[in-house]
């Protein structure tokens, strides 16, 4: 992203977008909570961050001419309806919010594709979109993020004294066989993520690098994508001990803005940190039957949090592209 991208008048309308959102829908959440319908909203979250990238580009005249129109209308179509349908729905009662929600996010996701297929190849590079940049440098790294991640649930089981049930769920063999189907899935759900990385990583990430410096800016923004959760803390993740939530929201947002913002930085190719986000919020899931809803956390699972996303994770700030002096949208220009 050239800073010509990043204006100060395109980073006061992603704000104003991405937490004025954020702020009206945790109210309409706080309502929906009240009912016990919350589900949806997590989802619809998601794509605040790249409403605001989106929105701001298209209000500054010189960058509309150039923005890939097709692929950025599909995505506003489809955030926008699924931010109008789960109001109404929260509203009125009527319907499954999390269905209708998913029927939406699949359906964009497929549209986005034909569109951004149907985007001109320059026009796609030029706005961090194109799929095979560093393809192999890439796939490297998702396969990194992977053996991190089950690092981390393992220690986490043997701190916990849980150690049989991580090496239960692996010997299914269905696990496998899902695990292979992960990326297949990725298709047609990949909107929310990119709803999230085009935002933080692709869109704000280099503006704060660039005011701050690489170590400092990434910190930073990961402070400010854990506070962004919060209506989720409150009212999905934890509500009966949501200050721990936060606490903990926080811990895990620094830490994987550290390694995802390192692999942006290696990789320069947005699609490879929404696949990385993606299975951080898949694989749990898949191997654990963890939803991330409805948990109590105790401070000793806040401690635990920080120890190990910390030895895991923040020794990315010691490598080499984060020691570089130059800032990163210089780097993606060159």
């Amino acid at each position: 992203m050239d800073k010509q991208h990043s204006g100060k008048g395109t980073v006061i309308i992603f704000f104003i977008v991405c937490f004025g959102m954020t702020a009206l829908m945790g109210f309409l959440m706080a309502f929906a909570y009240s009912k016990g319908a919350v589900g949806a909203f997590p989802l619809v979250q998601m794509y605040y961050p790249a409403m605001g990238v989106v929105l701001a580009f298209l209000c500054n005249k010189e960058i509309r001419t150039r923005a890939p129109k097709k692929f950025f209308g599909v995505f506003l179509i489809f955030s926008m309806a699924s931010v109008i349908i789960l109001s109404i729905q929260t509203f009125t009662g009527y319907g499954e919010p999390e269905i209708v929600a998913g029927i939406l996010v699949t359906a964009g996701s497929f549209l986005g594709l034909i569109m951004l297929g149907v985007e001109d190849s320059k026009t796609r590079a030029e706005f961090g979109l194109s799929i095979k940049k560093n393809g192999k440098k890439s796939l490297f790294y998702i396969l990194i993020f992977v053996v991190l991640y089950l690092l981390a649930n393992l220690i986490s089981c043997a701190i916990s004294g849980s150690l049989d049930d991580f090496f239960t769920y692996l010997k299914y063999p269905t696990i496998f066989k899902l695990l292979l189907l992960l990326p297949l899935n990725f298709l047609f759900t990949y909107f929310l993520f990119f709803g999230e990385e085009y935002g933080w990583r692709y869109f704000l990430q280099p503006v704060l690098q660039d005011k701050f410096g690489k170590r400092w800016g990434v910190l930073l923004l990961g402070v400010i994508w854990g506070l962004w959760h919060f209506p989720i803390n409150l009212f999905y993740y934890s509500p009966d001990t949501s200050f721990y939530s936060i606490v903990t929201q926080l811990i895990v947002c620094i830490c994987y803005s550290v390694f995802f913002g390192y692999v942006y930085l290696k990789t320069e190719n947005i699609w490879a940190v929404s696949m990385i986000h993606y299975l951080n919020n898949n694989l749990g899931f898949l191997l654990f039957g963890a939803d991330g809803s409805n948990a109590v956390i105790r401070w000793q699972d806040v401690i635990i949090s920080l120890v190990i996303f910390s030895v895991i994770y923040l020794p990315f700030l010691a490598t080499k592209e984060y020691r570089k002096k130059t800032h990163i949208s210089e780097e993606i220009n060159k």
